[in-house]
């Protein structure tokens, strides 16, 4: 067997193990929206109820300033409610399958920087990185999940902690994840 076709056999299961990786994701995710559809639809209603008695009794003084405030409690229900969302997501991620996903985020290091040098992960994760890489293994890292990288003069890092993927992702899709949740 050539060279040729052991990297490209590598490469084709590589790519089916990220597609794996991310498919579970996916279904994990859509299970987590789906829960925590459930917790912001109940806890809306009970914001919507307290929202509305405040309502009632706001009518009384100038509308304007009514309007203003119902606004200010929307907008602090629908906050509460993001940032539970949020939260959710973050535990979810602490129950993922780490082992998969650590060799995913060591393969894209080979791409991204090649010259990393030192690597950083929580406690939990210390032996499975040491495992998966070759990299000095520099010290652990306060985060849920993930890897921190760096160069060897210690001027470019990589941060793959799980939190800073879920909230570069999280910010990208607030818009789209408001619209889902607040119809």
């Amino acid at each position: 067997m050539g060279l040729d076709k052991v990297i490209e056999r590598i490469e084709k299961e590589g790519d089916e193990k990220v597609k794996s990786i991310i498919c579970d994701a996916e279904n994990q995710v859509e299970q987590i929206i789906q829960k925590v559809q459930k917790t912001i639809d109940e806890t809306y209603a009970i914001k919507k109820q307290e929202s509305e008695k405040q309502l009632k009794t706001f009518k009384l003084q100038e509308q304007s300033g009514t309007e203003i405030e119902a606004k200010k409690i929307r907008l602090n229900a629908e906050k509460e409610i993001l940032d539970m969302a949020y939260q959710d997501c973050l535990t979810a991620l602490q129950s993922l399958p780490h082992e998969k996903i650590l060799s995913s985020l060591l393969k894209k290091v080979k791409e991204e920087m090649p010259e990393a040098v030192y690597i950083y992960s929580n406690k939990r994760d210390e032996s499975l990185v040491r495992s998966l890489s070759k990299l000095t293994y520099e010290n652990n890292i306060e985060c849920i999940g993930g890897i921190v990288l760096e160069n060897e003069d210690r001027t470019l890092k990589l941060d793959y902690r799980y939190e800073t993927i879920a909230m570069i992702i999280w910010d990208q899709y607030l818009g789209e994840i408001a619209g889902k949740l607040f119809r």
